[in-house]
């Protein structure tokens, strides 16, 4: 599914309307609908308010009271602004409302909406919509404040009123809902933290836009979902096939003190279906690991002439990837090794390198001075630590818009940026892909490197490098969410 921004959601709406002949007064009704059904089906006998604005976000709010008070509920609608403020659409259905016999109030200032009585029952937010930007003020923000301080369930419509729907979030004052239906596609900021902790559960109203509109490839934003397994070309089986057809990926890293780092990317490796896998370490290293992955070839160098080494062991040797950095360190020799792969990647007939862990701390050594050699494609998959070093910007600033981090990541360092992190983004500056699966239970020593070995095992496959990568991530989190599922109390087993 894609994920838009502000103003591709205003195109989409402004083509349905103009383009294809369908009338605003029917997309609002169908918003409207489909926020009134859900609260008809999980919300029965409860009481009802609905906070307005006087934009055609709180046409689709009208549109919900008109639907429930005729399903008999108990409803109150306040209008955060004077009635003849609203938009030609909304007013069609406040109007409606009113000849109905729903009482709409009016609060035009800050003490009207301390002295508002809100019932039991579930709360409607329709203030703004996606076109709000900035800080909310006045009545509006008195509105979200009261919204806030209550105990109701809180339901939003399209986004939560005081978010800006685009990512680029600091401190916001904005509803926490509950639950938020978001209508046509999701936005940035309903799709990727920050936002997405006011969000609640999210629901998608499909309203009858038009799926040329709201599938265009010119939409690069997407949610990674199974479908994506379907349409990437990952399975390269065959019946007449064997295990050199799957690929054959050099780990290169497991430094002494740090081997199970490498250990765990290579049973990653082998789970999700490569076909060979050798380790390249320092000799103590090599007998740690060696027979722990029996699957596992390896082979070792010395701390001496390290890039003489590793360009005749490339040269003696065929690899179709490579995973460097998994458990490196940070030392003189680790640095040397790195920079002894990433030079020899031209000729080394390797077509995809992943870089992670230690690598990535020398990674961002190396690009102060030049860029990644060309030949093959690169992955990197920095958390905000290691995504700060590599830019040089600040994680908070780096949080504060997570998808333009993950694309400003890719562009700058000319590879598929992996940023991990609750909604883990995949973005090669092009095409981008946000995570829909995973849970706290991978805040844990080790899940990185899991990771790896599985975008290196998917890399070998028919998938774009930027889509390989986006299908791991997506069944790294879903391994986690069926772990959760299994393990509500977080009891190891």
């Amino acid at each position: 599914m894609k994920v838009v921004t502000a103003a591709q959601m205003r195109e989409i709406d402004r083509a349905a309307i103009e383009d294809f002949g369908i009338p605003a007064t029917v997309l609002m009704n169908s918003a409207g609908k489909f926020t009134a059904d859900f609260i008809r089906e999980n919300f029965q006998g409860q009481g009802v308010t609905i906070f307005c604005g006087t934009g055609n976000n709180g046409g689709d709010g009208f549109t919900a009271a008109y639907y429930l008070f005729n399903a008999g509920f108990d409803i109150s609608v306040f209008l955060c602004g004077r009635c003849d403020r609203v938009t030609p659409v909304s007013g069609i259905y406040m109007n409606i409302c009113r000849k109905s016999g729903i009482v709409i109030r009016e609060l035009t200032d800050e003490e009207n909406v301390s002295y508002c009585t809100v019932k039991p029952g579930i709360i409607v937010d329709a203030i703004f919509g996606t076109g709000f930007s900035g800080e909310p003020g006045g009545v509006q923000l008195a509105a979200i404040k009261k919204i806030n301080s209550l105990s109701n369930k809180v339901l939003s419509i399209d986004i939560p009123s005081g978010l800006p729907s685009d990512g680029d979030i600091v401190q916001p004052e904005a509803v926490r809902a509950d639950i938020t239906i978001t209508i046509g596609l999701p936005k940035i900021s309903v799709s990727t933290f920050p936002g997405k902790s006011f969000c609640g559960k999210v629901l998608i109203a499909d309203i009858g836009f038009p799926r040329s509109l709201t599938n265009s490839d010119s939409l690069k934003v997407n949610e990674i979902n199974d479908n994506l397994f379907i349409t990437s070309g990952l399975s390269i089986e065959h019946e007449d096939m064997h295990k050199g057809n799957r690929g054959h990926v050099l780990l290169a890293g497991g430094f002494p003190g740090m081997e199970g780092a490498i250990i765990l990317a290579a049973k990653a490796l082998f789970r999700t279906g490569a076909g060979l896998g050798t380790v390249i370490t320092l000799q103590e290293s090599r007998r740690i690991i060696a027979g722990k992955v029996p699957e596992l070839m390896t082979a070792e160098i010395s701390d001496t002439q390290i890039l003489d080494q590793v360009n005749d062991y490339l040269n003696n040797n065929r690899f179709t990837g490579l995973i460097l950095g998994p458990g490196l360190g940070r030392t003189a020799h680790s640095r040397e090794f790195f920079e002894a792969f990433i030079n020899a990647m031209p000729e080394s007939g390797i077509s995809r390198v992943l870089i992670d862990g230690d690598g990535l701390y020398h990674l961002a050594e190396y690009l102060k001075h030049k860029s990644l050699p060309e030949g093959p494609e690169y992955c990197i998959t920095p958390h905000f630590m290691e995504a700060s070093r590599l830019t040089g910007t600040a994680v908070a600033k780096l949080k504060s818009n997570r998808l333009k981090a993950c694309i400003d990541l890719a562009l700058t360092t000319g590879t598929t940026a992996v940023l991990k992190g609750p909604c883990t983004i995949v973005s090669d500056g092009d095409e981008t892909y946000i995570n829909t699966t995973g849970n706290s239970r991978l805040a844990t020593a080790g899940s990185g490197d899991v990771l790896s070995g599985m975008i290196a095992s998917f890399m070998g496959t028919g998938a774009s490098f930027t889509r390989a990568a986006a299908c791991a991530v997506y069944i790294h989190g879903l391994s986690a969410d069926i772990y959760a599922d299994a393990n509500p109390f977080n009891l190891m087993k």
